[in-house]
């Protein structure tokens, strides 16, 4: 997931090193083994854990809550960003929810607080055509979006090969975008392998992505006003589902 933190990087530079440690649990999945897990756990959401990191510090942490249910899948997001300056607390908060069916983009709602700023983002998909509103106002645009800045998720494989409708939650624009392939490749969290499919994405948000076998996010690269920023991945585990336990 990629948004434009206007006021992390100031924040960042006049600030001393700040560690933001994220929560440890007791269902910890092996990464390796997290996607046949979760395809065999019908009652546990599988969680994952990012470290925010800026120039290679740490300054916040990333939650991608993962349910799937047959074709249909939805993520939680959760970002928060919180660096202690002498006059002030420099504070990124965002929550978000995006539902995909059959490996294309159903809805999204993402609200985020940016350095005291609030923005929201909906998408909403009735039959074949798509509604986006921008802080609750309207936005146009001829096609449909297959693919949001969230980045969480590859859009369906037969979207891949060329250039597709992109919507940027940062300003509710509607972009073209293309994908770059790169191949497969691996990535080691908590000393686990995981292997994945590696992408870079041009457009509104350029990035390299890393996609694991059910197509959700393992890692993010990107460079924001000459600033390299990164999600790194700490942890994967379960989480009961509590929504159908009720």
């Amino acid at each position: 997931m990629r948004y434009r933190l206007c006021w992390l990087f100031l924040a960042y530079m006049l600030s001393g090193p700040t560690d933001f440690a994220l929560v440890r649990a007791d269902d910890v999945v092996p990464a390796s083994a997290s996607a046949d897990r979760g395809k065999q756990v019908g009652d546990a959401a599988e969680i994952r854990e990012f470290e925010v990191r800026v120039d290679n510090k740490a300054v916040g942490t990333h939650r991608l809550t993962l349910e799937s249910d047959g074709t249909k899948q939805r993520a939680n997001i959760q970002t928060d960003v919180k660096i202690d300056l002498v006059v002030y607390a420099y504070v990124f908060k965002s929550r978000g929810t995006e539902v995909w069916n059959d490996g294309r983009l159903e809805a999204s709602e993402i609200r985020c607080e940016d350095g005291g700023k609030k923005r929201s983002f909906t998408l909403k998909t009735a039959g074949s055509s798509q509604e986006v509103f921008f802080n609750g106002k309207p936005v146009g645009g001829s096609a449909n979006s297959f693919m949001t800045t969230a980045y969480w998720k590859l859009p369906a494989a037969e979207l891949r090969s060329k250039p597709f409708s992109i919507s940027d939650v940062d300003t509710g624009k509607l972009h073209t975008a293309k994908l770059d392939l790169g191949g497969p490749a691996t990535i080691t969290v908590d000393g686990q392998t995981i292997k994945c499919q590696y992408v870079k994405i041009d457009g509104p948000s350029p990035a390299e992505l890393w996609f694991d076998d059910r197509d959700w996010l393992v890692k993010q690269k990107s460079v924001e006003r000459g600033h390299s920023m990164e999600l790194k991945l700490k942890q994967i585990r379960l989480a009961k589902n509590e929504r159908q336990r009720k």
